[in-house]
């Protein structure tokens, strides 16, 4: 890969970056918003955060990452498996650790990102 195209790779990660920062403080919102008002426990909180951040995801890097249509399926199979990983984590995080749940949230998040990023490109969206 040449200079230029790793110029353009490292713009489409931090547009990726800011995709999943968005996600993510729509993930934040709906889990607190369920846990602490509708008293869901925080982890089926965060499960239904997380499909709802699914199809959000989805859209973004179809409009904004990549700029071009991608395979739904994978796409949600690998945001599956990702997001089993994620909420592993946080609930390793958050209950076996003690960290509280929307620092986990976060934590995981931010580790999880570049694997998340290199299946996308180079799978969902084959740029």
């Amino acid at each position: 890969m040449d200079i230029k195209g790793i110029k353009k790779d490292i713009y489409r990660y931090l547009k990726f970056i800011f995709g999943g920062g968005l996600s993510l403080i729509i993930n934040l919102i709906i889990t607190y918003f369920l846990t602490e008002y509708i008293y869901l426990w925080h982890m089926l909180s965060f499960s239904i955060a997380l499909g709802l951040e699914i199809l959000f995801l989805f859209f973004y890097h179809t409009f904004i990452t990549f700029k071009k249509q991608g395979k739904l399926t994978l796409f949600i199979t690998i945001i599956l498996i990702i997001s089993g990983m994620n909420w592993i984590a946080v609930y390793f995080l958050s209950i076996i650790i003690g960290i509280q749940y929307l620092i986990a949230i976060t934590l995981s998040a931010g580790v999880i990102s570049i694997l998340n990023y290199l299946l996308n490109r180079n799978l969902v969206f084959k740029v």
